[in-house]
């Protein structure tokens, strides 16, 4: 019994200390939509244009009827596989059903593989710990995934099993980098730097291309950029929070427009934390002082705007991270509530 004990607390420490804990089930094909739900925005009789897809907490979310728990269980005991999301802050996912969360509140990057009913957690990477894991973005073609945490001082490149691939950054490193976003189209990474004001472009080996800054802010630094994403014609979106808009630019940094001003209103930003822009050219921005994701276009009208405060689906409890994967879907981080939401556009906005 002595031996089988020792191999046990070894098997524990092993899996603590070099990172990856996992969960998962495999069984049936997975569905985007929780066939149990069905909540629009906005309400009849208006035509829908947002409807509720599902949300992801953590490994229970692929929980067998008959309550299989996975490897975790079996090593560290009952119900300690199931390490729930935190404070998740920005998200991504892949066409290969990958959704990657970074969560600043646990330390850990978590991938959902959801064709395998899997969940991974990761703690360190290629020997460096995590911080406050903040940004994520990801490269199809390249299968890498980009990483931004607000403790270390270059990016994370990954590959889709979480292997650290290589670091980016400027020779005297990022103040704090938060957003990120990738062009798979011309092959550049956006890094928000929040501290220095500053947006960092890349190409798609790590070769710094420019570093951006306001083209409205009088001293042409970003009072506070915390996302960033590309438009549909390969305009540059920064989220400037603490100028409370969205600039928009054009691929060499020339401004086009800007979209929101600081209000308390609808069309208006309080406290903008995410920003994701899908194929049709709509501009989501969460708010977490509002609790709600407003929908402006390309113009910086507003289109629409769907949640409120509280735990239900479709509210939110300080809104973070937005990410539209290619089949449009949005993913949002609701920070405060532990756990990602998905949406679709649904024809009408389009």
């Amino acid at each position: 019994m002595l031996a089988s004990f020792q191999a046990r607390l070894l098997a524990i420490v092993l899996i603590l200390t070099l990172v990856s804990g996992c969960a998962g089930i495999n069984s049936g094909s997975f569905s985007w939509r929780d066939e149990a739900v069905d909540l629009t925005w906005p309400p009849p009789p208006d035509l829908p244009r947002i409807g509720y897809l599902r949300s992801f907490h953590g490994p229970t979310d692929f929980r067998t009827k008959d309550g299989g728990r996975g490897l975790l269980t079996w090593l560290l005991g009952e119900r300690q596989d199931e390490l729930p999301l935190l404070s998740p802050f920005a998200v991504a996912a892949t066409a290969s059903g990958l959704v990657w969360v970074a969560d600043n509140g646990s330390r850990m990057l978590y991938r959902f593989d959801v064709n395998r009913r899997r969940v991974e957690y990761f703690q360190e990477l290629g020997g460096l710990r995590l911080f406050s894991p903040n940004g994520l973005a990801v490269d199809e073609t390249g299968q890498r995934l980009f990483l931004s945490d607000a403790g270390l001082d270059r990016v994370l490149v990954l590959d889709q099993q979480g292997r650290l691939l290589d670091r980016w950054g400027p020779q005297q490193g990022f103040s704090r980098p938060v957003g990120l976003a990738y062009d798979p189209q011309q092959g550049r990474l956006l890094v928000a730097d929040a501290m220095g004001g500053q947006v960092f472009v890349y190409d798609s080996q790590g070769r710094e291309l420019l570093r951006l800054g306001s083209r409205v802010n009088a001293d042409g630094r970003f009072a506070r950029p915390l996302a960033v994403d590309f438009g549909p014609n390969g305009e540059i979106l920064v989220l400037d929070a603490l100028s409370f808009r969205v600039e928009v630019l054009d691929g060499e940094g020339d401004l086009l427009t800007t979209i929101g001003q600081v209000g308390d209103a609808a069309g208006f930003l309080a406290r903008p934390k995410g920003l994701a822009v899908n194929a049709q050219g709509h501009v989501f921005i969460s708010d977490s002082a509002f609790d709600n994701i407003q929908v402006f276009d390309m113009a910086g009208n507003l289109l629409m705007y769907w949640g409120s405060a509280g735990s239900g689906l479709g509210q939110f409890n300080m809104p973070a991270g937005l990410f539209v994967d290619a089949e449009g879907r949005l993913f949002v981080a609701d920070w405060y509530n532990h756990r990602v939401q998905v949406f679709e556009s649904l024809k009408a906005t389009e």
